[in-house]
């Protein structure tokens, strides 16, 4: 299987005034793929995001896939940033999806 680098991007969604605070970040590498398939690859380590928040970014990623038909792409997870009590799996859904749209824009 060949891939081809498309971008480095970083995706964020964060709110700090809102009455549930939110904050996440993600460090994406996206690939182009000669085949039909959506990957990821966790290579942050569970020091610098913890693999529930993980699981958020490659559910956003694949949602955002899906929505927009996107096929062939391998996306990497770098480097993630989170807070204890801000941090919830659905804002790195958010984050991984604020990072796509930068290379997919609608």
């Amino acid at each position: 299987m060949q891939k081809k680098l498309l971008a480095e991007v970083e995706g964020n969604y964060v709110r700090p005034f809102c009455s549930i605070p939110k904050y996440a970040i993600v460090t994406l590498q996206i690939y182009k793929l000669d085949t039909d398939e959506i990957l990821f690859e966790n290579h942050c380590p569970h020091e610098r995001l913890p693999e529930r928040f993980a699981e958020g970014v490659e559910e956003g990623v694949r949602f955002f896939a899906s929505e927009n038909n996107i096929q062939g792409i391998q996306v990497e997870l770098l480097d993630g940033g989170w807070h204890e009590s801000d941090s919830h799996q659905r804002d790195f859904m958010l984050a991984a999806m604020s990072a796509l749209v930068k290379v997919f824009p609608k």
